[in-house]
């Protein structure tokens, strides 16, 4: 797959990984939709990234703890309407970079609809 024009040489980065995993996301609707799966590159076109984070906003945030993604949601005034979706990424579904110190992670997805694997998280 050939990635967007908008990503820097070198990524997704080299070590990034094709795993399956169960995340969670922040979005504006349920069910989601695509407009909820813009990197942030895409979605803030006028903020500007610095170097060092150009690829990490060309992925997309996703948690793999449900409690981590409420903090995050709850420390952040603009967040606070946002919706808690979870959804299940599978190999093949782009790569992904894990964090070094929380349950965040970065997604580069190649697949065209990401929406439709996520559903509202209830009863967690």
């Amino acid at each position: 797959m050939s990635w967007p024009q908008y990503f820097p040489p070198e990524c997704p980065p080299a070590d990034s990984q094709d795993l399956e995993v169960t995340v969670f996301r922040l979005v504006r609707s349920l069910p989601p939709t695509i407009e909820d799966f813009k990197p942030a590159l895409v979605e803030y076109p006028h903020r500007n990234f610095s170097p060092d984070k150009l690829c990490m906003a060309c992925g997309v945030s996703v948690f793999s703890k449900l409690n981590e993604i409420i903090d995050k949601r709850d420390a952040f005034k603009a967040l606070r309407n946002r919706k808690i979706a979870k959804g299940l990424i599978s190999q093949g579904d782009g790569p992904l970079l894990l964090s070094n110190k929380d349950s965040h992670i970065t997604w580069w997805s190649k697949i065209q609809a990401p929406h439709i694997n996520f559903a509202e998280a209830v009863n967690e």
